[in-house]
């Protein structure tokens, strides 16, 4: 039953310590829910909830902590009451946060605030939110939004994208894609291999393609993988190759190396992934780096002191690292 058919709807936003995609996936595979992400650090956001102690729970993240906290992203669901438990969801979201607690050795926890909510069409509320953005020499929009380019004469100026924000991260408004994009409009790509690692929606790889890059994309998630391939026919380009798996699963007909790599993924994936990205960069080849949070950013360039880094962006918390080897 579609969230529409009740009368309410519970309505729960999660600002976590940490790890923010791992716990937006938790959220995701447990509601079979699409998810938004809420950024608190731009003033206008009419989304943005302000912080009430009254309003808000904590569980090993007090209220304090997360008005102090570089995490300037939150997580939004909306979730049927008739199919999903609201109290079981919360505990079973405890016992996700503890053990990743104990996985990666460092504290976890999150604050949440939960409201039910009288019933309109939200959907169209959130797709009337969603505007299109500029990124370096690119121009994204959804689906159901008007080009704005043809009206201010500005088709050769900019590479329109299409994306329709989904259940794949990347809409081109979050600052760790936004990054990427600049970086890939510095770049001349034409005829260049590029691989995007942790694709999500296929935007940086449908970027790419639009300035001449033969490119390639795997992620680990079977639905991100399924949504960067509709995306690309969306878009009217061609990736070499998609697969789901990770860079060292790479299909035989492959490129043994690539002119640019590109992961907008969290830090503590980019750590693990260092070597593959070693073994498949080609020599002077590019590697940008993004989804990693301010406090993590010396961690990440020591981690990679092999290769040389070129030039870091910061936007809103995120840091983005272009380095080669």
């Amino acid at each position: 039953m579609n969230v529409l058919d009740k009368q309410t709807y519970w309505e729960i936003i999660i600002h976590p310590s940490n790890f923010l995609e791992l716990f937006a996936d938790f959220i995701t595979e447990k509601t079979s829910s699409a998810i938004e992400y809420l950024d608190i650090s731009i003033e206008s956001n009419p989304f943005a909830i302000m912080y009430e102690d009254h309003l808000w729970q904590s569980v090993g993240f007090d209220i304090w902590q997360a008005k102090q906290s570089t995490q300037t992203t939150q997580i939004i669901s909306r979730i049927d009451s008739n199919i999903i438990d609201i109290q079981a969801f919360l505990h079973s979201l405890r016992e996700f946060a503890s053990i990743l607690s104990q996985t990666m050795q460092d504290k976890v926890g999150f604050c949440y605030h939960i409201e039910e909510k009288s019933n309109c069409d939200w959907i169209k509320a959130y797709e009337d939110s969603i505007e299109p953005v500029l990124c370096g020499r690119f121009y994204i929009r959804p689906l159901w939004k008007e080009s704005a380019l043809k009206d201010n004469n500005q088709t050769n100026d900019y590479k329109e994208i299409i994306i329709n924000p989904a259940l794949a991260f990347g809409s081109g408004h979050h600052a760790s894609t936004s990054m990427c994009l600049d970086f890939l409009s510095q770049m001349d790509l034409r005829g260049k291999t590029l691989l995007d690692v942790g694709c999500g929606s296929g935007i940086l790889g449908i970027a790419a393609c639009k300035v001449g890059a033969e490119v390639y994309a795997c992620d680990t998630d079977e639905t991100a993988a399924h949504e960067c391939q509709k995306n690309a026919i969306l878009n009217n380009v061609r990736f070499k190759n998609v697969w789901q798996g990770s860079i060292a699963q790479s299909p035989s007909d492959t490129p043994k190396h690539y002119d640019v790599i590109v992961a907008n993924i969290i830090a503590f994936v980019v750590k693990l992934l260092h070597n593959d990205f070693k073994t498949k960069c080609a020599k002077n080849g590019l590697l940008i780096l993004s989804g990693i949070l301010d406090e993590y950013k010396f961690d990440i360039i020591k981690a990679f002191d092999d290769f040389n880094v070129l030039e870091t962006r910061s936007k809103d918390g995120w840091v983005a690292l272009k380095l080669t080897l």
